[in-house]
């Protein structure tokens, strides 16, 4: 009997620590997959690392082209300067054609050929004068002879060439001195604005010495003497003027 008690408690003995060893073991695997699960992660982070790095360097290629789309839009910028310097080329070819139309309008104000695209002035509508700067001139001094157109009418042109105007100036035996028809110089035909209600002028001066014909050389000194000059314009009635020429 005490066999039997003595066989069963040591088979309960060795059951129980049959039990623990088991246990251990499970411990020990329990422990295994505790480490293994928190290793398991650690490449996960590891390997999310490494994509980061690749993506990083990406994100730089990519701040490369986002800084040459930022040079594209700088060409672009360039581009619009491109655009500016057509604008510019726009503003430099109206600057030329404000040049145009500023010559167009110098041309009106001071009536050298300006009058190309008005009708021609009719006779009715044009008072002409024609007038020396003075009444006696010392010796040496030089007469200045204006004429004057002055118009009632419409606006409307007058020819101030040599073609069309012809000034000439006679001593008192009626001999002619000086012409404009000897030896010409400047525009055959020049146009002239007269403004409507307004004026336009022509002016010479006489050098006092007799023209020639042939233009070979100049001629004498005019003398003391009066003068008589007288401004013929075609188509419009002959005007006069008179002067001196004093002693010495």
């Amino acid at each position: 009997m005490l066999l039997l008690i003595a066989l069963v408690v040591l088979l309960v003995f060795w059951a129980l620590r049959s039990g623990g060893g088991d246990d251990e073991p499970a411990g020990h695997d329990d422990g295994a997959g505790g480490p293994a699960e928190s290793i398991t992660p650690g490449p996960t982070p590891s390997e999310s690392l490494i994509d980061e790095r690749p993506g990083g360097r990406d994100d730089s290629p990519s701040g490369d082209e986002t800084g040459e789309d930022g040079g594209e839009d700088g060409t672009g910028d360039d581009g619009s300067g491109g655009d500016g310097g057509d604008a510019d080329g726009g503003a430099a070819e109206g600057s030329d054609g404000s040049e145009g139309d500023g010559t167009g309008d110098d041309g009106n104000g001071s009536g050298s050929g300006s009058g190309a695209g008005l009708p021609a002035c009719t006779a009715g509508a044009l008072e002409i004068s024609l007038r020396s700067d003075a009444n006696a001139y010392a010796p040496g001094e030089e007469p200045e002879i204006r004429l004057t157109v002055a118009n009632t009418g419409p606006a409307c042109r007058v020819d101030f060439g040599h073609e069309a105007l012809t000034i000439t100036v006679a001593n008192t035996a009626d001999e002619q001195v000086w012409s404009s028809a000897d030896c010409p110089t400047g525009l055959g035909s020049d146009p002239v604005a007269v403004p409507a209600d307004g004026s336009a002028h022509h002016t010479f001066t006489w050098d006092r010495q007799h023209s020639t014909a042939d233009c070979d050389g100049t001629g004498p000194d005019a003398a003391a003497d009066s003068y008589l000059a007288e401004a013929a314009l075609a188509d419009y009635p002959v005007v006069q003027t008179t002067f001196r020429f004093e002693e010495d």
